[in-house]
């Protein structure tokens, strides 16, 4: 089971960006503000970090504020070309003239010093000396400059490469705190969405996203060049509204020229260095000893393009190239010869197979040079490729390997049965097909061919199930496969209840669930493989306070291998998450139990789904937009798990929101299109969003969509979406005449059974519709809105979506500042906004527009109190009003 939970990457914090032509740059100001607090701290301060970062823009941006503030500094800027740096202390011509002499004696030192100083003092204010590239200065220079501001005859601004690092006389100033160090990083991946989403104006698909995060690493240079590069090779398309780089082997012509220009500027041996360990990954230093020159790692480490590491599994000291972007250029321009020439010599070293990047690495490299490693390495390249999911290099590896095997090898299969189920999640069902065809006809009998005959069962009832929409199939595939073990029984047993979740069958299954969970006796593996849908199953019957609990108490002890179940965890945490937004806890949704596992994965695009419900909970309505147009232009590409469908009738559900008729209509008719192939896991989530777009909408079937919800979840035993959907038809009753207390009575016998405080919310929202209280009933929107539950009851049209967005917000109880951080405005920007939403409505207070919004005539007669349970939900008198 896939989940769309943003846990562990982007929650769309809050990025500012700052205009420029061309280009975004995020805005630096917090960086920016700590530079200024050096200058006014200490003798000056040296902005540190790694070329590309923006060190020099960053020191532009602060100079050009001291000029247009008019402060008593003059600003020198002592430049380092190559003409200047070429001659000792060239680079203070400035200040001491063009005549610089020969390489001085300590006394020149001193009188130069000097020099300088009266220079300085015969400048108008303090002075404020700006050097670029500290970290080329000569050592004279470097006295010079560390000699100035320890007497404080000017304040030093500098920009310096993390590495080499600052020259020996200035970094005594630093340990001694006389020069403040700001250093600069990356982008975050925050900072990188932002920044892709403006450059491209318009949704971005999160892979994308974090491709270009991880390849470039943040360096605002690498990624601009890499975006550019992309999109003049065709590799970034606009896919459904969103971008997508939809070839990973494509790094572009732009980048390319970038990175080449730079790794010119290495001696031989140190493109050795760079050269071998692009191609062979992170490789032990003592297998590096023989191939490179130690002086050569040494300086690559100093420059800051190699790092050593211990690995975590094995304690082994590995190098590795620190720049993923550096990696993709070299294994795309070093030559053949030079590959082979390189491998032989790493070879003659005995290769490091022990690590899985190094052995994916180094059997790639080997592929590429015409040699054909040993084939168990092969084998295990394709197994690691296959947890990669790349598709592709499975095909090329299972292939290579493949040539050396007897088709009936327990070997061939297992190779077969791995790019069969790469080639599904790919969406290639044909090729998965065959391979499976050619494993039937090779597997075993007998006990020591179970593993086998399951493994292949399986594969082919998600086929069955997941390619063709044949559940029935699907478990009459996993009942009629020959077992005998126990363990294997107890397998088949989970996989069918699972496989029902997946169908969203829950009548069939929930029971058999909870009964299996209750078996401390069963592997902890297989309780674990069906904890995701026993969540998923308890929440949406209404039991959302267990299915918590149960989550929780789960990722407390979790002890599952996830090297080998790698998605066992994501399910837990992805249902969790929703079973969070279900019972309306968006912020909890975010926030599980503490843990940490690298291993857990996976689909990116189901994450950004996950991203889209939880900005739409908070009412942001265009993120959430922008995040469902991202998933969906990914889910384009490769949709193995039936999401897609998913996340159109989420985008359905928040362009809806946003008074989007048309974009609303489109992506609800995507939905009911792709339907058919679609995971049914959450089917109920994804009904009520489509029915709650319709009621947004006025459609003529509102009310029958509700109605045919109601029944199927009813049916189901799912009481959080019976609910939902009988106070959707309140709310479409609300519109023309009122709810009628048989309707009311009957959304309350369903909310009695879904746990959590909705319930009592949504009761006490229908009974105001139903005495025509469009008071009460705006401010019980208001407080639903507050749990992430949107009254789809708006039908004013004259707004635009961004005043239809802060009019929910508003209605919500959000103050305009608390409107503005939320959606990344000025408030005076918001402030606006309201001003025009209240003259467009003709309202004068906020009461007032929570009212307008409910879309139905208010006749007030007596206001309604909300209890903590179903059923108390009694009228009050109007005195009481302010308890809303």
């Amino acid at each position: 089971m896939a989940v769309m939970t943003p846990h562990g990457t982007s929650r769309g914090r809050a990025v500012r960006l700052i205009s420029t032509a061309g280009w975004p740059l995020a805005d630096r100001s917090p960086l920016r503000e700590a530079a200024v607090q050096a200058l006014d701290e200490a003798s000056g301060a040296v902005i540190v970090g790694d070329p590309g970062v923006g060190k020099t823009t960053l020191v532009r941006e602060m100079t050009t504020g001291l000029e247009r503030a008019a402060t008593e500094q003059t600003v020198v800027w002592l430049r380092t070309p190559a003409k200047l740096i070429a001659t000792p202390w060239g680079i203070l011509e400035p200040l001491i003239g063009a005549e610089h002499g020969p390489e001085p004696g300590v006394d020149e030192v001193g009188r130069l010093i000097e020099r300088c100083r009266r220079a300085l003092r015969d400048l108008p204010g303090r002075p404020l000396l700006v050097i670029d590239d500290l970290h080329l200065v000569d050592a004279v220079t470097a006295v010079v400059v560390a000699e100035i501001a320890q007497t404080q005859a000017a304040q030093i601004l500098a920009t310096c490469r993390r590495q080499p690092g600052p020259p020996a006389a200035v970094g005594t100033l630093l340990r001694q705190n006389l020069l403040h160090q700001v250093d600069v990083a990356g982008l975050t991946y925050d900072e990188v969405e932002a920044v892709l989403t403006t450059a491209l104006q318009g949704p971005v698909a999160l892979e994308t996203i974090w491709k270009t995060w991880e390849v470039t690493g943040g360096n605002p240079l690498y990624l601009r060049e890499l975006v550019r590069s992309l999109r003049d090779a065709g590799a970034m398309v606009e896919v459904d509204g969103a971008w997508v780089w939809n070839d990973r082997g494509v790094v572009g012509r732009r980048l390319t020229d970038l990175i080449q220009a730079e790794l010119a500027t290495l001696s031989p041996a140190e493109r050795d260095v760079a050269d071998l360990l692009a191609l062979a990954g992170p490789t032990a230093i003592e297998l590096l000893a023989g191939a490179i020159e130690d002086a050569a790692l040494t300086a690559m480490t100093d420059r800051g393009l190699v790092v050593l590491e211990a690995d975590q599994h094995d304690g082994v000291l590995r190098a590795r190239l620190v720049h993923p972007v550096h990696v993709d250029v070299i294994r795309a321009t070093v030559p053949p010869r030079r590959r082979r020439i390189l491998y032989e010599r790493l070879q003659n070293e005995s290769a490091d197979v022990t690590h899985p990047a190094a052995l994916f690495s180094t059997v790639d490299w080997a592929l590429s040079c015409g040699v054909t490693p040993p084939v168990e390495d092969l084998i295990a390249a394709a197994r690691a490729a296959a947890k990669l999911a790349d598709a592709r290099l499975v095909r090329r590896l299972t292939e290579a390997a493949l040539a050396h095997l007897e088709p009936a090898d327990p070997r061939a299969l297992d190779l077969r049965m791995t790019r069969a189920q790469s080639d599904r999640f790919a969406g290639n069902f044909r090729a998965a097909r065959e391979d499976l065809d050619v494993v039937a006809a090779h597997l075993p009998a007998g006990v020591e061919g179970e593993q086998l005959r399951w493994r292949h069962a399986r594969l082919v009832a998600n086929l069955q199930q997941y390619g063709a929409d044949d559940v029935d199939a699907a478990l009459t595939t996993i009942e009629h496969v020959e077992l005998t073990t126990p363990p294997l029984w107890q397998a088949r047993q989970v996989d069918r209840l699972v496989r029902l979740a997946w169908a969203g069958d829950y009548r069939r299954g929930l029971g058999e669930l909870e009964r299996f969970a209750e078996r401390k006796d069963h592997p902890q593996a297989l309780r674990a493989s069906m904890l995701g849908s026993l969540i998923a199953g308890l929440g949406q019957a209404g039991r959302l306070e267990e299915s918590l609990r149960l989550a929780d108490d789960a990722l407390r002890s979790w002890q599952t291998d996830s090297e080998r179940y790698p998605w066992l965890l994501w399910e837990v945490l992805g249902t969790r998450f929703l079973a969070a937004l279900w019972i309306g806890d968006p912020e909890g949704a975010m926030n599980p139990p503490h843990i940490d596992d690298p291993m857990a994965k996976v689909d990116d695009a189901v994450v950004q789904v996950g991203h889209g419900r939880y900005h739409a909970a908070r009412g942001e309505w265009s993120l959430a937009t922008a995040q469902f147009r991202g998933a969906l232009s990914r889910f384009a590409v490769r949709d193995p798990s039936g999401f897609g469908p998913t996340a159109s009738a989420n985008l359905s559900y928040s362009l809806a929101a946003l008074g989007d008729r048309e974009g609303a209509t489109r992506a609800r008719r995507d939905y009911e299109t792709a339907q058919s192939g679609a995971s049914r896991v959450v089917y109920g989530d994804s009904q009520m969003r489509v029915a709650a777009a319709s009621v947004a909408l006025g459609e003529d079937d509102a009310a029958q969509r509700c109605a045919d919800l109601d029944a199927w979840s009813s049916h189901q035993g799912l009481w959080l979406w019976a609910m939902h959907a009988r106070h959707l038809r309140c709310v479409v009753e609300a519109a023309s005449n009122r709810p009628t207390r048989m309707q009311v009575d009957h959304l309350t016998h369903a909310a009695r059974r879904v746990e959590g405080p909705l319930g009592p919310l949504v009761v006490a929202h229908a009974q105001a519709l139903a005495e025509g209280d469009a008071v009460l009933a705006g401010r019980l929107a208001g407080r639903l809105a507050e749990r992430g539950v949107w009254i789809p009851e708006c039908r004013v049209t004259h707004l635009t979506s961004r005043q239809r967005e802060i009019a929910l917000l508003v209605r919500a109880g959000l103050s305009n500042r608390e409107i503005a951080e939320r959606l990344t405005l000025s408030v005076r920007t918001v402030d606006t906004h309201v001003g025009n939403i209240f003259e467009r409505l003709g309202v004068g207070t906020r009461s007032d527009l929570a009212s307008v919004l409910g879309g139905f005539r208010a006749r007030p007669r007596h206001r309604l109190t909300v209890s903590g349970s179903v059923g108390l939900v009694e009228p009050v008198a109007v005195g009481l009003r302010s308890t809303y």
